[in-house]
């Protein structure tokens, strides 16, 4: 029984001191890697197989395929049966027409049990967002670990991830660059007004439209910048945009906040456009069209707006108003001295019904075509025809012409009885127009 308890402990003593050789000959990193006491993966996710994601088979001889503008995770596991003596770093590499960015400064560390060995494991997380369709090569990566393999011993070193490959194309013709859109797992698109939709506003007030969207498995430099309305109606600029990326349990998100403030310009109704937004949802598979709903607006002038938006005709008009009351005033002074020209007296005598000027201006005016200061001959017909105060002559003289009819009937209403107390008629008026007429010739 003695015998036997020494051969065990003899047994045990050869296995650990083989154990011991083994690791004390391991003086780098790829003499671990070679005793399979050190390992490294990579792959990519969401992954359709476990194969096809670590790079290693195809399916239908193609590789992964994504949508561009899609998150795509790329995860290196290292893990030793040992324990890690120090920090593992990866070093910066770069994906043509892709962005590449480690958002998860810290690795997942955990252990887990395989075959009766405990292994180390840390699981680093990278994240990917093709930009373009086309085919994609992710090169071989440095990381550079340090590897515990006795107490107070270490070996440093730097392993190489296997390369590998993927597609990217365009999962629908409507997402184009004139269009904005996002790829995301899901997506939030809100906005916020700083004043009721049916509040009543005036010129020189400010509208400010708040837009937030809040999305899963992308990045703030994916989500769109919204450019503000541009319009004679409103001066409109955008303040500065609140952008945050953030993680939660190895999820990543992303929030974008934009405002944009209009200054009203102008009265009448005002009307902000809705904003659209092309989601393709890379969970469902799926493209939806997401709205945020316009905004209209009735809006009214200030005294210093209504002066401010229309100076120039008001200014115009001030003008013209001084230029025709000065020539107003003048016209009336010249009136008054009877210095206007004797067609102006005549039309203004007429409108203001005075009868004796009328008279007067007609006087002038065949004093100036005839020189002769009668309209017609002492004894002509109708000259004193109707006049109580004068003596009645016989006429002898027989109208040679359309004028001495008309200023013979001229004559007989202005001598007549109820001449002195009675206003011109319109047909009155009308014969003085025609008397003027003719003793002008026309």
């Amino acid at each position: 029984m003695e015998f036997l308890q020494r051969m065990h402990n003899l047994l045990i003593g050869c296995l650990l001191s083989l154990c011991i050789t083994n690791i004390a000959t391991a003086t780098t990193i790829q003499d671990l890697v070679q005793q399979g006491k050190l390992q490294i993966e990579v792959r990519l996710a969401p992954a359709v197989n476990e194969e096809l994601a670590s790079g290693t088979a195809t399916t239908d001889g193609k590789a992964m395929t994504f949508s561009p503008r899609q998150q795509v995770d790329l995860y290196i596991q290292v893990k030793t049966d040992r324990w890690f003596a120090g920090g593992t770093y990866i070093s910066p590499f770069s994906v043509d027409n892709s962005l590449v960015l480690q958002r998860n400064k810290l690795a997942n560390n955990y252990a887990q049990r395989d075959n009766g060995v405990t292994w180390s494991v840390q699981d680093w997380q990278l994240t990917l967002y093709p930009q373009t369709s086309g085919e994609y090569v992710i090169p071989a990566i440095p990381v550079h670990v340090s590897i515990a393999t006795a107490p107070g011993e270490k070996v440093s070193g730097t392993l190489l991830t296997n390369p590998l490959m993927f597609q990217v194309a365009l999962p629908d013709a409507r997402l184009t660059s004139e269009v904005d859109w996002v790829v995301a797992a899901d997506l939030a698109f809100n906005q916020h007004w700083n004043v009721n939709p049916d509040a009543e506003l005036k010129v020189g007030d400010a509208i400010t439209r708040t837009i937030t969207l809040s999305a899963r498995e992308t990045s703030i430099m994916l989500l769109p910048d919204f450019s503000p309305f541009e319009s004679d109606k409103v001066q409109s600029y955008s303040d500065k945009t609140l952008a945050k990326d953030s993680q939660n349990r190895g999820d990543f998100y992303a929030e974008k906040t934009i405002k944009h403030t209009y200054i009203i310009q102008q009265s009448g109704p005002l009307r902000l456009p809705e904003l659209k937004l092309l989601w393709w949802n890379s969970k469902t598979q799926k493209l939806t069209t997401l709205a945020i709903t316009d905004g209209n607006w009735s809006v009214q002038h200030t005294l210093a707006s209504f002066i401010r938006a229309y100076q120039t005709w008001l200014l115009a008009g001030v003008v013209l108003s001084v230029f025709i009351g000065y020539g107003t005033m003048r016209l009336w002074q010249k009136y008054k001295q009877a210095k206007l020209p004797h067609s102006l007296m005549l039309m203004i005598n007429i409108y203001r019904q005075k009868w004796p000027q009328c008279n007067r201006d007609l006087y002038n005016q065949h004093y100036i075509r005839s020189g002769q200061t009668q309209l017609r001959a002492s004894g002509s017909e109708g000259s004193l025809l109707s006049d109580p105060h004068a003596e009645r002559v016989e006429s002898t003289v027989i109208p040679e012409s359309r004028r001495a009819r008309i200023i013979t009937r001229w004559s007989a209403q202005q001598y007549s009885e109820s001449a002195r107390w009675q206003s011109h008629s319109c047909k009155q008026q009308g014969l003085f127009l025609t008397l003027w007429l003719a003793i002008r010739g026309k």
